[in-house]
């Protein structure tokens, strides 16, 4: 498909470093989002980092323990001393991004956004959302194919226009037929189409829309402090996600222009996209995973926006507990009318 050679000829940047070091103290050095900048985890030094490059991509620099990387993984945490870093061999030629959005959403933020939407669920387990199960919160950039299209629409349907009106007493009706045809052009700038395997594709479309207008020229640096993938799967496997969501918009389009009649029958729709581009892009979420009687509940939040997706569980033993008390009401209840009664 078209753009796709450019793509990957213009990523081999050299730029080969796995972990943020601070100057002053040593400490590992992370993007804070509520900050904007560059922290040191240690001393709290701003935008204080020195790069390290890596010997062995799957080492951490730090300790010199083994990194279980997954396959697609570009960044995230030692599970021996908890330094965040860099996969050098996923951050460089071919697989570096091209643009990234970084994390707007800090950490505490996603918290609070998780509790607001679904703390005050009726029959929610003791432990979800609690400080200790919230620690397994984790902030993930996922790998994203940003698609230009240049569309042609052609659009042919016979439409009605229903007049009615009451003479007398008798009421009329007259209706008109009309032969609709629209032509419309459109390029689009950036179609998004999620390029995850782990992710679903029905969340990461709920979890649109970001701004795309805040996308910005990727650095290494926002993915310090955080866990990230490279693409998944090429462009050209893709394609066909973003040709979806261009006809959707395309007949959106369409809607909007033939919407003065009252009806429309033979229809007959042609879209032509061509496609004029492409990039790979990182988009922020927030990942919450809570297990439940040996089930996994997965919640999202919108690192950008604060949007919240996801099914919270419900506790059996609370709702058959409540169920018990109003019951145990309504016999006290019974009980003291009887009483009164008795004494009447």
């Amino acid at each position: 498909m078209t753009g796709n050679k450019k793509i990957y000829q213009k990523k081999d940047r050299g730029n080969n470093k796995l972990l943020y070091r601070c100057v002053n103290c040593g400490g590992n050095v992370v993007y804070e989002p509520s900050k904007k900048m560059m922290i040191c985890m240690s001393c709290g030094g701003s935008e204080c980092q020195e790069v390290v490059p890596s010997k062995e991509p799957m080492v951490c620099v730090n300790c010199g323990s083994q990194i279980p990387y997954t396959e697609f993984q570009s960044a995230g945490r030692c599970p021996a001393c908890g330094t965040y870093q860099l996969r050098d061999d996923k951050v460089s030629y071919p697989y570096g991004a091209d643009a990234v959005l970084p994390f707007k959403i800090s950490k505490h933020e996603a918290e609070e956004k998780l509790k607001e939407e679904f703390g005050k669920k009726l029959f929610l387990p003791g432990s979800f959302l609690s400080q200790k199960t919230l620690e397994h919160l984790k902030g993930v950039y996922v790998p994203f194919w940003m698609y230009d299209y240049d569309s042609n629409v052609d659009y042919q349907a016979v439409g009605t226009k229903v007049r009615t009106w009451t003479s007398g007493d008798k009421r009329y009706t007259e209706t008109s037929y009309f032969d609709v045809a629209r032509k419309i052009h459109v390029n689009y700038q950036g179609i998004p189409v999620d390029a995850s395997i782990a992710m679903e594709d029905g969340i990461m479309d709920l979890m649109e829309p970001y701004d795309y207008a805040e996308l910005i020229k990727h650095d290494n640096k926002f993915l310090s402090g955080f866990e990230a993938e490279t693409y998944n799967m090429p462009p050209d496997q893709l394609a066909f996600r973003a040709q979806e969501k261009a006809d959707k918009a395309n007949r959106g389009w369409i809607r909007e222009y033939t919407s003065g009649y009252d009806t429309l029958t033979s229809e007959r729709f042609t879209s032509n996209n061509r496609q004029t581009g492409t990039k790979f892009a990182l988009m922020p979420v927030w990942v919450y995973e809570y297990r439940f009687q040996n089930q996994n509940y997965k919640f999202y939040v919108n690192g950008q926006t604060g949007k919240c997706i996801g099914t919270p569980p419900r506790s059996i033993g609370k709702a058959v507990g409540l169920t018990a008390l109003v019951m145990a009401s309504v016999f006290i209840g019974l009980d003291g009318l009887s009483l009164l009664l008795g004494v009447l």
